[in-house]
This record gives C-alpha cells, structure tokens and sequence, in this order.
C-alpha cells in the first residue's frame, strides 16, 4: 500500500497512528475492529482495510474449545499475538490480558503488559472492567503502554455478573457504567469496549467520553464496531450471539471441501499425475535396477 487512503488524516509508512483513532471520531466516522489468532487471519484482516486488531481471549471458546474465556492464559495470548503481529502490517494489534494477568498489583499488571509487548509485539493492551482495574490501567499508561478499556459484559468475570447477559439495563447499573468508561478515560485508556449494553446506554457513554467507543451488541451509536472472527465468518460452535451478523458460513464451505478431499482419497482420484514428483529416465532405471 503506498497511496494515502482518503480517511486517515495523518500517514505513516507503517501502522496506523494511534491518535488517528480520536481523528476518526471527531470526523463522525466509523472504527473497524475484529479478533485475529493466527497470522493468515491477521493477514486477511489487513487486506480487507481493518483499523483494530484484537487477540482476545475469546479464542478460549473459539479456538481452544474452552466453555468460557477464564482458563486462556498469558502465554497463549502471547503466543497468538506473535502470530498475529507478524500477519497485521497496518492495523494496530491490541493483546487481551486475560483472567489473572493483571488483578493481583499494578506490578504484576505493568510487567504482564511489558511481555504482551516486548515479546509479543503487541500495540496496546485490553483489560476488562472498571473498579481496581482503572488503576491498572492508569499504572500500564504510565509505564508507556497503550491501554484499552472493556465495560459492560465482561465474560472474565461473566459469574459474577449473573452469566453472559446484557449489562446496564437498569438506571442505576446504567449510571454506574457510564461511570467506570470515564474513570477508564481519565485513566489514560485510548479507547472503550462497549459489550452487551442497551444502545441508549452506549449512546450516552460515546457522548460523554472524549476517546472511542467500540461496541459489541451496543447498537449503532458507538464510534466503531468489533466481531469475533469465527461468529462473523460462521465456523464457530454452537449458537452465534444475537449481536452477530454472519458475513459469510465458511463453516459449511470447509466441511464441503473436506468431504470432497475424504471422497477423492477414497476413490484414488487424488492425487493425480500433476500433483507427482518424477525422476530422469536414467535414474529410474537405475533405480529400478538397484531395487530387484
């Protein structure tokens, strides 16, 4: 890519800028973001335009077969953030800290961040909630890490909070959300996950912060949207949420394609004389000669 897309108002060579995001908002634009675990996703995800990058620990469910997010573990999403950096050229590549990476001390949560960084290569980190975790997150922004802030429903302590259900529905749970995406604001978060909240909530929370919002069944006011790949794509297990909308059903087309490989194997027409390696004459023969 070397022209200037039309939509960024400031231009690197490689990534995204980083304050572009609050550009992007202030224009009234919309923000692109989906989850990645491997680097040809990344790699798609790149060509097809998107901003944001997240290596959530969603794959724990959609990846690893988990019931919920909460066993993932800081290497795994080290490991996938490797992966993803090295397939993400210009989106900016946010790592999960998954459940237990950051709720014991700022410490624990700085140094977790640092390897998420140093070793991952992430952009910027994610962290759920409000409450103890704004100064986690203020400690991480110190140490000159970005950091974005996730309310709502937040799956890690999705137990706590009744299972996976909207968050916000009442006036005071509404208020005290509201409150929690500006102390991760003031905290120094770049932008706000906004999951599973009622769109007038969602609406009020992008109007009073000054960073984005992004949301995930949080209607249309937000300042962008995000999807887990596998719900978006359609080859996830089970029942996709009722805020996903299915892009394609790559599911069934993989399930397709591996019957008609398992058939052709089956039949012996795979594989073909075009998909063989051969050998001069001369050393066939005398192969065949050495081999009597």
């Amino acid at each position: 890519m070397t022209d200037k897309p039309a939509r960024y108002a400031s231009w690197t060579a490689g990534k995204l800028p980083l304050p572009e995001l609050q550009e992007i908002k202030r224009r009234g634009e919309k923000i692109v973001m989906v989850t990645a675990y491997d680097a040809p996703s990344a790699r798609l995800a790149d060509a097809a335009g998107v901003d944001l990058i997240l290596v959530g620990d969603s794959s724990g469910m959609v990846v690893h077969g988990r019931e919920s997010t909460v066993p993932v573990t800081l290497d795994e999403i080290l490991f996938m953030t490797q992966w993803v950096a090295r397939g993400a050229k210009r989106p900016l590549v946010i790592a999960d800290m998954p459940f237990g990476s950051y709720e014991t001390s700022n410490e624990q949560a700085i140094g977790n961040a640092v390897r998420l960084v140093k070793e991952g290569g992430a952009d910027a980190v994610k962290l759920e909630r409000g409450g103890t975790s704004v100064a986690r997150a203020q400690a991480i922004v110190d140490a000159g890490i970005p950091v974005m802030g996730h309310v709502g429903l937040t799956p890690q302590t999705a137990t706590v909070l009744g299972g996976f259900k909207a968050q916000g529905r009442t006036a005071d749970r509404a208020k005290q959300l509201i409150a929690d995406a500006l102390a991760l604001e003031e905290a120094g978060c770049f932008a706000i996950v906004l999951e599973a909240v009622p769109a007038p909530v969602a609406r009020a929370v992008t109007k009073a912060l000054m960073v984005p919002t992004i949301g995930i069944g949080a209607g249309p006011d937000t300042d962008g949207q995000v999807l887990v790949w596998h719900d978006m794509l359609g080859y996830s297990e089970g029942h996709a949420p009722r805020f996903v909308r299915r892009y394609a059903e790559i599911g069934e087309a993989i399930v397709d394609a591996l019957g008609r490989y398992a058939e052709d194997v089956r039949s012996g027409a795979f594989p073909e004389e075009q998909h063989t390696y051969k050998m001069q004459e001369d050393e066939l023969a005398q192969f065949e000669a050495k081999s009597k």
